[in-house]
């Protein structure tokens, strides 16, 4: 019989299992095409839908999975708006309702969906129901041990309150260069935003030990808003969002306080990493995507680092139910999403659209030929990718070679700030020629450093420090993409593509035909490829 676990907060997430297959991974976001989104307590959809969603959405998968009844629903925050335990048992049927743990279900998610047996898992982000910073200690069999929660204060055992969450995203309400955002939004869109904004700055010294004090301090002491005026007053800087910051002394600012999140970190996790020094290391929590931190710590230590698909709330409904059923094989689920939600619809689409369509594309050397010449191509094909990288199945792909072609996406297809990084993919056997890399990146989780003799011919993809948010590949994992890097190298002599995000700034990743052919006809977009059916732009 199967099971469902459900997450309700942002990025809130639904997930069948049975027999310990993973049938169903549905993000909410891509399902309502509204980011981030959630069904109870956070980032919700229109007020009055609200209802109609919790009833509706659950209605669809049991349709689609042809499911009356489940034997367990694992669920966690529905308890604020919508799905009370008898909403649960009226929209989600099941014999059994389990109510779970936040960081337990996000170190549950990092173990199982790696090969090894034995971990050691730090889950750090904004905060759940059970801390804001856990350390456990995983096996395959015994499951997930919580050894310490470290920002709990009713079980802390340290005299040091840190939270690197929350504070680390605030300071983007204050940086000029980042559009802002209410906090709600801001809490989930400004870190990805101030990393890449930090590349440009350089560490402030004399700051680092004011900064690394904001990030901690005594649980009843001031709130963070109260904190950064205070930090403001000691280095003479005003942070005040009617006057925010911009220019170097904002890169700065990103800078330092990227550093010191780091540093505080490290102060939290040494003491573990010490007691436990001979098992791989998990990183998980929205804190995850710090993909600046987890490179650092590949470049510090000898020890195997690893970060799933999935480290933010989204991964949560997964790993609730992964805890369950403790799988003893890794669970693979970088293309559990769903399929294109109104593909039947492409002729209607294609009909109404001013465009020309080539068939039989993997046939042919088209699409090949198209990005040599420069040309920018959407890719929207099979299963979509679970967790907030595209990583070739909705991908928006492009030739790093030709030097604007970063300025181009930012501004004329993705509508994005100027100083954003785009990701490079590459096979996984050629990470070690393009990059001072030599392991897997599979999800877009470590930013190396770019080859100095290659950084001319990968402009699109350098940052400004010489790093790149590297996607690794191999043929097992995406046939597809592989074959079309194999070609690409043969025909120019550089293996490596752009790859970023099918969407609009705001947009989640999309699931739809019909968002597809709205970006083609709106940007400076060039093509599509949707299944096997080319698309071009007349």
């Amino acid at each position: 019989m199967a099971n469902i676990s459900f997450y309700g907060s942002h990025n809130s997430s639904y997930v069948v299992e049975e027999d310990g297959k993973i049938l169903l991974i549905l993000e909410l976001e891509r399902f309502l095409n509204y980011k981030n989104s959630g069904i109870a307590q956070y980032k919700c959809p229109r007020t009055e839908s609200i209802l109609f969603f919790a009833e509706y959405i659950p209605k669809w998968i049991m349709n689609k999975l042809n499911i009356t009844e489940f034997e367990n629903c694992y669920y966690l925050n529905t308890d604020v708006i919508i799905y009370e335990k008898y909403d649960l048992e009226k929209y989600l049927p099941a014999k059994n309702y389990i109510h779970c743990l936040h960081h337990e279900g996000h170190a549950a998610g990092c173990f199982y969906q790696s090969s090894y047996n034995e971990m050691l898992v730090f889950s750090f982000d904004g905060g759940g129901n059970d801390g804001k910073f856990n350390i456990y200690i995983c096996e395959r069999e015994k499951g997930v041990q919580l050894l310490e929660s470290v920002i709990n204060p009713a079980i802390n055992t340290q005299h040091i309150y840190y939270d690197l969450g929350f504070p680390y995203m605030l300071i983007g309400q204050y940086l000029k260069d980042i559009k802002f955002e209410c906090l709600g939004d801001g809490n989930l869109v400004y870190p990805g935003k101030i990393m890449g904004l930090s590349s440009y700055g350089i560490v402030n010294e004399e700051w680092l030990p004011e900064f690394m004090k904001y990030y901690k301090s005594d649980p009843n002491g001031l709130n963070f808003e109260e904190k950064i005026k205070k930090l403001g007053d000691i280095i003479n800087i005003e942070f005040d969002t009617n006057n925010r910051i911009d220019g170097e002394l904002a890169w700065n600012i990103a800078a330092t306080s990227q550093r010191a999140f780091e540093d505080c970190f490290l102060e939290i996790a040494k003491p573990y990493m010490d007691k436990y020094p001979d098992i791989p290391i998990g990183i998980t929590g929205g804190c995850g995507l710090n993909i600046l931190l987890n490179t650092r710590l590949v470049n510090e230590t000898t020890r195997n680092i690893f970060v799933g698909p999935d480290p933010n709330d989204c991964g949560i409904a997964l790993g609730i139910i992964l805890n369950k059923i403790k799988p003893k094989e890794p669970i693979d689920s970088t293309y559990l999403g769903s399929t294109l939600l109104d593909l039947d619809n492409i002729f209607n689409y294609i009909q109404s659209s001013n465009i020309r369509i080539a068939t039989d594309i993997l046939d042919n050397e088209i699409l090949l030929n198209d990005l040599i010449d420069g040309k920018i191509i959407g890719i929207a094909r099979n299963r979509s990718e679970y967790g907030p990288r595209a990583l070739g199945n909705r991908s928006i792909i492009c030739n790093p070679s030709i030097p604007e072609m970063k300025d181009i996406l930012n501004s004329k297809v993705k509508h994005r700030e100027w100083y954003r990084p785009f990701a490079p993919v590459v096979k996984l056997e050629d990470v070690n020629k393009y990059f001072e890399w030599n392991k897997e990146s599979r999800w877009m989780s470590f930013c190396p450093k770019v080859r100095e003799e290659w950084r001319d011919k990968l402009l699109a993809v350098t940052h400004v420090d010489g790093t790149a948010r590297v996607q690794t590949v191999t043929r097992e994992q995406n046939e597809f993409l592989y074959d079309l890097l194999t070609n690409l190298e043969k025909s120019t002599g550089v293996g490596v593509l752009l790859n970023t995000s099918f969407n609009l700034d705001g947009k989640p990743i999309l699931s739809t035909v019909k968002d597809a052919f709205t970006i083609l006809e709106n940007t400076q977009m060039d093509c599509l490829l949707i299944e096997n059916y080319y698309i071009k732009k007349i």
